[in-house]
């Protein structure tokens, strides 16, 4: 078995008609070796990912009537 990662939402119907099965613990498809160069051909085709992951911003923390590690934002007035 082979591990096929990358993009594969968009094709993951075609990843398991080849006989390939989700693997959690390596974010990827187990793929028959027979099967393996065909499925990476398949996600090769299928772009790049659309995926986007959010910024974090962290908030300010007010304690005891004061803002820490950040400029007042105008609360301990």
């Amino acid at each position: 078995m082979k591990i096929i990662t990358g993009n594969t939402y968009p094709v993951k119907e075609q990843i398991k008609a080849l006989g390939g099965t989700w693997n959690k613990a390596a974010q990827g498809w187990n793929v028959p070796d027979d099967k393996a160069e065909t499925a990476r051909v398949i996600v090769a085709g299928a772009g790049p990912s659309t995926y986007t992951p959010r910024r974090y911003t962290p908030r300010t923390y007010h304690g005891r009537g004061r803002c820490e590690d950040a400029p007042c934002c105008g609360c301990c007035d």
